[in-house]
């Protein structure tokens, strides 16, 4: 499988004139890890990573503009009775995504925190993960977190 960067600006037109049409963003998915034993967002050991470890890795980091579309658990090794996760920033830890249930491989969850917003956020943002109401027993939870980029359609301009 390759492994592609890509800065530019992309969209699709779906094949209508560009002047006359609404532009479709790209959608973009990480798999990234976190240790499902860290309570404080504001301490390093709460950042997500890149990948499947909680320890190792680069940092996950959501560009200027992101817009947090979903959140999926894709392993069952966080423990504890129905644990959940809260998604977000140092600033808000649940601001992209409130009570994740941890353990429960494959169930998609909506973006809810109050970080969500039609612009996207305001800074490149580095995403934490949190204990929730239903505390986790400890483990590594791994996740697609799926985003988008505010786009306002216009050329050579993002938001």
């Amino acid at each position: 499988m390759a492994t592609t960067s890509f800065q530019g600006v992309t969209r699709s037109y779906g094949g209508g004139k560009k002047k006359n049409v609404s532009p479709g963003v790209l959608t973009m998915s990480v798999v990234a890890s976190y240790l499902a034993s860290s309570t404080d967002a504001t301490v390093e050991t709460a950042n997500l990573r890149i990948g499947t470890s909680a320890t190792v890795g680069e940092f996950f980091v959501l560009p200027k503009g992101a817009i947090p579309i979903s959140v999926m658990p894709v392993n069952a090794d966080v423990t504890g009775a129905s644990p959940t996760t809260d998604i977000g920033s140092a600033v808000d830890p649940d601001g992209f995504f409130n009570e994740v249930a941890a353990a429960s491989k494959g169930v998609i969850k909506g973006a809810d925190g109050a970080l969500v917003t039609e612009l996207g956020i305001l800074l490149d943002t580095q995403v934490t993960a949190v204990m929730g109401a239903n505390p986790t027993g400890g483990g590594t939870g791994t996740v697609v977190i799926t985003y988008t980029v505010a786009d306002n359609g216009k050329d050579g301009s993002i938001q």
